[in-house]
């Protein structure tokens, strides 16, 4: 029974391994298995502590499984040495349309000046911004204002709505360096696929910044967390799981077929909406190295809302760029996302 069990467990564990080289478009439920991804790695360290002692086959069973799963490990924790080199800084951050909602009770837009007061006063030469929000008749959110004014006088952005006071949603970019050429992702069929570019020049060297959201992940995070209410909603959580998937491997193979063509060095920026063990993340993680992994410390989760334990801010950048020092800054909390800051140089 013990020797049935290890067998099926060790098929689970490779399925689930695989399933983020395969895109949930073609197979939904590889979506689901690299979810487990985490559970099962600490399943298996679980496991190996019980059996460390006995050094019998259990034991090499589970460590031979949490040595072929240790890219995992590595995408989950990181341990890094940061210098203060780099002569260009990139800061990623999902500002939640700066908190103008009335539901976050956000009195005299308290919040939002502090938001967009610290977004504007980062020294950052690039700034990208996801579910960015301007509206030029605000004192307080003409954003674009004031970014200019600061020196950020660059900058692409892609309006994806626009509501009936004039105010703009979408994602940005904003520059202190000169933009020659900028676009958005697109599909064959010329569909946006939520993913924007900027070409900057810095000392007659062109380097391409990509800003992405990919589609939301859509739940409800009561629906996930209060088991009551998670018994009565899982169809409704799987089903939109199972779409924001599908949705998100279709908009990562446009941006990967845009990276592929592109010439020049790239810094990629933006909110995935996946962790690190999907389609989408180690389709990136192919082309391009992860600051994270590279620079970062700790476990670097990125969300700041009940479900804390996720990292679903990324930057990326080419691998013949050095990265110096990365941070996720946990103490700016205005949103429900942390900014990350990194710098770099080539």
């Amino acid at each position: 029974m013990k020797k049935a069990f290890r067998i099926v467990f060790f098929i689970v564990t490779l399925v689930c391994y695989f399933s983020v080289l395969i895109s949930p478009e073609y197979i939904w439920l590889m979506g689901f298995f690299s979810l487990a991804i985490p559970l099962i790695i600490l399943a298996h360290i679980f496991f190996l502590i019980i059996n460390v002692r006995r050094l019998q086959r259990a034991f090499f069973f589970h460590l031979i499984a949490i040595i072929i799963g240790f890219s995992f490990i590595k995408v989950s924790y990181s341990i890094s040495r940061n210098d203060n080199g780099g002569s260009l800084k990139v800061l990623s951050y999902n500002v939640r349309v700066f908190n103008n909602y009335a539901h976050l009770r956000n009195e005299a837009f308290i919040s939002s000046k502090k938001m967009i007061g610290w977004s504007v006063d980062n020294d950052a030469d690039i700034k990208c911004f996801q579910e960015y929000y301007h509206n030029e008749n605000s004192e307080v959110f003409n954003v674009e204002r004031k970014l200019a004014t600061a020196g950020w006088n660059n900058n692409f952005c892609k309006v994806v709505l626009t509501d009936r006071a004039g105010a703009e949603f979408g994602i940005a970019i904003f520059s202190k360096l000169p933009i020659i050429n900028a676009g958005e992702v697109r599909s064959e069929s010329d569909e946006y696929l939520n993913s924007i570019y900027a070409d900057v020049v810095r000392d007659k060297d062109t380097l391409r910044i990509y800003n992405t959201h990919l589609e939301s992940m859509s739940i409800n995070v009561e629906d996930v967390i209060n088991t009551d209410r998670l018994a009565q909603s899982y169809k409704d959580t799987g089903y939109r799981l199972r779409s924001g998937f599908v949705s998100r491997s279709r908009q990562i193979k446009g941006l990967v077929k845009s990276i592929r063509e592109c010439r020049h060095k790239i810094i990629l920026c933006g909110d995935l909406n996946e962790l690190p063990y999907s389609y989408p993340y180690f389709s990136l993680r192919s082309l391009l190295n992860n600051a994270f992994e590279k620079a970062g410390n700790g476990f670097g989760f990125t969300y700041n809302g009940k479900l804390f334990f996720l990292r679903i801010d990324n930057q990326f950048f080419s691998k013949d760029i050095t990265i110096h020092n990365f941070m996720t800054h946990r103490n700016i909390d205005y949103s429900d996302h942390f900014p990350l800051i990194a710098s770099y140089s080539w």
